[in-house]
């Protein structure tokens, strides 16, 4: 394998692939990227059996071939040479980096220990607009668990309908469900993704006029985006029927402004540290006595509403209001309750592209 290439090119590459090597793996292999010379192309390939990203560069190859490196000395090492035009090749088992009138030597690892990526992907499909995809994952990733004994929460599930999409993610107290227009689908059909893929593929796109086409087949997800191709396992197993979850009918309505809503509820948390982040809602008419009191100090706030319904006094954790208001754009949402032990549903002002559902913390009213 011999090629040259722009130092430029070849680190960008790397930190795209490089958000695939595991961190956490005895196995040695899999913090590695697999570089391939073929035609007028530098591939670079990392994986950790979970999840794989392939990135495509040209770049003037002399001889083909593929070895094997050690990706983060790479990163570090390519880092440096962003500026400079970089030759690569082989020299017995380590990998010869030449730049201006100096060079470098890294180890290579054995070839046939690297895991096989299948790409042969392509039973369903389902195209958006990159802007309405990260909009579509950042308003519903943040709600999925991280508890690695509750894996089959730690994704997302996608629900392909005719003419739209549906994101579901849950954590056991709360939920967030995100829906978008499509482009183009496939049909019906469905599939539980890692939070991390997808949090992944957003990073992936940068131009939000284009499209980007999701593929799915069996236990497998592929994306590919600008010379970049992201591929990823599925979860497995039975998805909470979120539906079941969500009241019908509610006691309470709140039209209440976001931002000052937002900005309120992040002075009280402040003090609501020394709390366990617990802040509680007061709601008569016209007003949302919003308060957290720890040893650190005491705080109220006052927001101005506009209540359909009883009264009530609720508590939550503020980060899991916080999470939701800022990644929500409307000037106004509405607040929907039943009782203090009652789950809160936010739900847009306008149409039904959203909707956030938040267990209450119990508290003693008297």
């Amino acid at each position: 394998m011999k090629l040259l290439c722009e130092g430029l090119d070849l680190s960008n590459a790397i930190l795209k692939v490089i958000k695939a090597i595991s961190s956490k793996t005895p196995n040695e292999i899999l913090e590695c990227i697999k570089l391939t010379a073929k035609g007028d192309y530098l591939t670079l390939l990392a994986t950790d059996t979970e999840i794989a990203i392939e990135k495509t560069i040209r770049a003037e190859i002399l001889e083909e071939g593929e070895c094997l490196v050690q990706g983060k000395l790479f990163n570090e090492l390519v880092k440096k040479l962003e500026d400079e035009q970089i030759e690569l090749s082989l020299d017995g088992n380590a990998l010869k980096v030449r730049y201006s009138e100096s060079e470098g030597l890294i180890q290579t690892k054995e070839l046939e220990d690297f895991p096989v990526i299948n790409k042969n992907i392509s039973e369903n499909s389902f195209t958006m607009s990159q802007k309405d995809f990260k909009e579509l994952i950042n308003m519903t990733a943040f709600s999925c668990s991280q508890d690695d004994g509750r894996p089959i929460l730690k994704g997302c599930k996608i629900e392909v309908e005719e003419g739209r999409v549906v994101c579901v993610a849950l954590d056991g107290f709360r939920l967030a469900v995100c829906k978008k227009d499509l482009a183009h689908s496939t049909g019906t059909f469905s599939a539980i993704v890692p939070s991390r893929t997808l949090v992944e593929i957003t990073r992936l796109l940068e131009r939000d006029e284009d499209m980007v086409t999701v593929v799915i087949q069996k236990n497998m997800l592929m994306v590919e985006v600008s010379s970049t191709v992201l591929i990823s396992r599925l979860l497995e197993g039975e998805y909470l029927n979120y539906k079941q979850i969500v009241p019908g009918e509610f006691l309470t309505r709140v039209r209440v402004s976001k931002n000052q809503l937002l900005s309120s509820i992040e002075r009280a948390a402040i003090v609501a540290r020394g709390m366990k982040n617990l802040i509680k809602f007061d709601v008569k008419e016209g007003n949302l006595n919003i308060s957290a009191n720890s040893e650190l100090g005491k705080v109220e706030e006052n927001v101005l509403i506009n209540l359909e319904g009883k009264d009530v006094v609720i508590a939550f954790n503020s980060k899991y209001l916080t999470d939701i208001l800022r990644v929500v754009e409307e000037e106004y949402v509405y607040l929907h309750f039943n009782s203090s032990i009652a789950p809160c549903v936010i739900k847009p002002f306008n149409g039904d592209n959203y909707l956030y559902l938040i267990l209450p913390i119990r508290i003693n009213n008297n």
